[in-house]
């Protein structure tokens, strides 16, 4: 849980996937596919500065998997850039 809350795509090959995980709680899954989001996001403005090309951008993905979850999700410039360590109570409460 801690690898998909730091680095979802290391843990989901797709957004989908994170739906499809019935162990975790809708909430849990709004907070990884919103981390999955800002780490993409964070891949469109580096390409779009020209930095270092790699793999394309799932943002779209992600959003339409949010978007199942009846939320919307639009980028927080005032968001940090670097991974948030995992403060839930306890992992364990993301798991059903």
């Amino acid at each position: 849980m801690e690898r998909a809350l730091l680095n979802p795509a290391a843990a989901f090959a797709m957004p989908e996937d994170v739906l499809r995980q019935n162990r975790l709680l809708p909430g849990c899954k709004r907070e990884i596919l919103r981390r999955w989001a800002w780490d993409e996001y964070l891949k469109e403005v580096a390409a779009g500065e020209g930095m270092a090309e790699g793999e394309p951008s799932r943002l779209d993905a992600v959003k339409r998997a949010l978007l199942s979850l009846g939320e919307t999700w639009h980028p927080q410039p005032s968001a940090p850039s670097a991974a948030i360590p995992v403060n839930f109570p306890t992992l364990e409460a993301c798991a059903a």
